[in-house]
């Protein structure tokens, strides 16, 4: 998905990161869209406990030591005291239970966080009665832990010729296309189980699914590689994806891993018609499900984009599940270079999560004509490198239908 060169979220209290603190060579790592500009945001109280951040203090920046989360793994530093324990680290041979050891780094201030720090919850409170309403929390499970391990269970040089060789292809390509080529920089959403839950009920006491038949048909919009669009398809049980992608080399990628429809463009008003070329006639009664995670604030116009994909959905029982980081910050990704697009959603840069996510459903999907079957809050995850096990910025999940009327 959007490369993680972004900083996030409301994780430490009135800190502001700058471009050179948080090091682009160490977040550039992901599979969509590049640095977003840092910003002042406020805390998640678990989330205080960083390490070195720049605290603001008037109008100059001082930096500051927060108490450590704990020991945390620096693949590029001791992981123990003996020789076997290092030679572990360099070797990609983590020891049993080294993911509670994980160290973990906010893209956004830097601050070094563990598993057990990510977010799942949310102060219920601070939200919309509709939104506290749809807001179910999900779990760290198993499939993330493992995806949390994947850098760590590489050999450290591997890690390193990785990261030279995508520095060295960003002088001639986008940090996705880099990615793309390299393999590298693989992102996780919502695990099959998470995905499975999300879709399975809208209400609290799950007495009514979302999906509640023909789970078939998925669009994913903005695929990247398609790893995600698999454990999304596994976990909805849906039969058909069509997967779309503005990236050649990501391109490549999804039709190697068979999906039914691949399509190279930015433009899903022509979706309808190119599966129905495709023989996928069945695309003509819209969509289950259309996907669309973590791409809102890496397009140029997201109000078109939001319109255009509610008209792609069915009548009865069609969702839109839509991810996208909080705080907002969007940028368009033109090849090496980055702009404002052309659509302004007129969203707070700064701020809690929850804030945030109100100011989305206010200002932006309820206009857009979606009414909330659920919400959740996720923790995006982006592969680490030989540095660190893994970059995370703060991600809101909704799962939209359309609003009568």
């Amino acid at each position: 998905r959007a490369p993680m060169l972004a900083p996030s979220l409301g994780r430490c209290a009135a800190t502001k990161t700058s471009p050179c603190t948080v090091r682009l060579d160490r977040i550039a790592l992901a599979s969509r869209a590049p640095y977003r500009s840092a910003f002042p945001a406020l805390a998640s109280p678990r989330r205080a406990q960083g390490t070195r951040t720049r605290a603001v203090v008037g109008s100059s920046p001082e930096t500051k030591d927060i108490p450590s989360a704990g020991p945390l793994i620096k693949r590029s530093e001791k992981e123990g005291s003996s020789t076997m324990e290092r030679v572990r680290v360099w070797a990609g041979m983590p020891s049993e239970g080294a993911v509670e050891r994980l160290s973990v780094i906010c893209a956004h201030c830097n601050a070094k966080l563990t598993p057990s720090q990510m977010d799942y919850a949310a102060d219920e409170s601070r939200l919309l009665p509709e939104l506290r309403d749809a807001f179910r929390a999900l779990t760290r499970d198993a499939a993330t832990d493992a995806f949390l391990m994947r850098a760590s269970r590489r050999p450290y040089l591997v890690n390193w010729g990785q990261a030279a060789a995508c520095t060295f292809l960003r002088k001639f390509m986008s940090l996705t296309d880099a990615n793309a080529m390299l393999g590298r920089g693989k992102m996780h959403v919502l695990s099959e189980a998470h995905v499975a839950d999300l879709l399975g009920a809208g209400s609290r006491d799950d007495s009514s699914a979302v999906l509640r038949k023909n789970k078939k048909l998925l669009l994913d919009v903005g695929a990247g590689e398609g790893e995600v669009t698999e454990k999304f398809r596994d976990g909805g049980g849906f039969d058909v994806v069509v997967a779309t992608e503005a990236s050649a080399p990501m391109v490549h990628r999804l039709r190697q891993k068979k999906f039914q429809v691949v399509l190279e463009s930015t433009d899903v008003s022509r979706v309808t018609k190119k599966c129905v070329e495709a023989g996928l006639n069945s695309a003509e009664d819209g969509f289950d499900c259309v996907a669309l995670l973590n791409v809102l604030d890496r397009c140029d116009t997201p109000f078109t984009l939001l319109g255009q994909l509610r008209k792609l959905l069915k009548d009865e029982g069609g969702v839109l599940v839509l991810a996208v980081v909080v705080p907002f910050r969007p940028f368009v990704e033109d090849g090496n270079e980055h702009r404002a697009p052309r659509e302004q959603l007129g969203l707070d840069p700064n701020g809690a999560w929850e804030s945030g996510v109100n100011a989305i459903w206010e200002k932006v999907l309820r206009p857009s004509g979606f009414k909330v079957e659920r919400l959740a809050r996720v923790p995006y995850i982006s592969e680490g490198d030989q540095k660190h096990g893994a970059y995370i910025l703060d991600d809101a999940v909704f799962v939209l239908s359309k609003a009568s009327g």
